[in-house]
């Protein structure tokens, strides 16, 4: 059987990144792990950072034994300003040479916009956002130098639409999409490429506790593993977005189409507040507010 287009791509990519190291941010559990198990499957060395030192120390010794990859680890807490530039500190000097990156950590906080504490918001900002944005602006110029690297960074399809009582977090998924898609562009022949991961749900301890993963069809649901696997093989294939999945698809494609009123009614209707929300988007959609406005 010939090889597909995505295989012959990672394949020929090999020689561009294969020196050195794949950093994972938010390894400790759920897609990070999976991330880690992925890219260790295709012999390559990690770095796998989180808070949790104990979980990710008990992940490099099992992929150590089982995959025959050099693994190491640092609890790091991506909350704290100037995080990003220790981490980059710490392995510039002892010259680990970071060819993938893997921006993956993040948290969420559901509810109310005005109920949720400013100290909370501003946290998933640091985290998704700033934290995310430092550790990229670090480690391209060394992957520019290099002429090879790969950076993955895992957003959502919360950033296809604003998703009501996410309101944060989806608008930081966004900004994540959209800052990929142009360092795609901006790195195109550097032999440096961007991929962002824009899953659905997933079957994450961060899902199971929200009201919103809750909800959420079972058919619908996929394995962190499976999500994982399709955003390693897009990222070392330097493909610029990646949405697993046939329904995370259709959502990803379509809401670009649509009018935001209707967008905005999916959004709702995804947090439970019921079909009618589409129906009452639909006829909004037709509204002066939103003809030709694009908003």
């Amino acid at each position: 059987m010939a090889p597909s287009a995505r295989q012959k791509a990672a394949e020929d990519s090999k020689s561009a990144v294969a020196p050195g190291w794949v950093l994972v941010t938010g390894a400790s559990a759920g897609i990070g792990r999976e991330l880690a198990r992925a890219f260790a499957s295709k012999g390559r060395n990690l770095v796998l950072l989180a808070r949790s030192h104990d979980t990710t120390t008990e992940l490099a010794r099992e992929l150590i034994m089982t995959k025959a990859v050099n693994v190491k680890t640092i609890p790091a807490d991506l909350s704290v300003a100037g995080a990003a530039e220790a981490i980059f500190e710490g392995l510039t000097s002892k010259g680990i040479s970071v060819d993938i990156l893997v921006n993956n950590a993040g948290v969420l906080f559901e509810g109310e916009f005005s109920s949720i504490p400013l100290e909370e918001h501003l946290r998933l900002l640091q985290i998704n956002v700033v934290a995310l944005t430092a550790l990229t602006r670090l480690f391209l110029p060394l992957m520019l130098q290099r002429r090879g690297g790969r950076i993955l960074n895992v957003a959502s399809t919360s950033a296809f639409m604003p998703v009501p009582r996410l309101a944060a977090y989806a608008a930081a998924k966004a900004y994540v999409l959209s800052l990929t898609e142009s360092l795609s562009e901006e790195l195109r022949g550097s032999g440096v490429t961007a991929t962002a991961l824009c899953p659905g749900f997933t079957d994450t301890s961060m899902m199971r506790g929200s009201r919103l993963g809750k909800a959420a069809p079972s058919i619908m649901v996929m394995s962190p593993a499976a999500v994982a696997e399709q955003g390693c093989a897009a990222c070392l294939a330097g493909e610029t977005i990646c949405v697993p999945g046939v329904a995370n698809k259709l959502i990803a494609s379509g809401t670009p189409l649509m009018p935001r009123a209707l967008v905005r009614g999916i959004g709702g209707m995804v947090i439970s507040r019921g079909w009618d929300r589409i129906g009452n988007a639909w006829r909004a959609a037709a509204s002066p507010s939103d003809k030709g406005g694009g908003r």
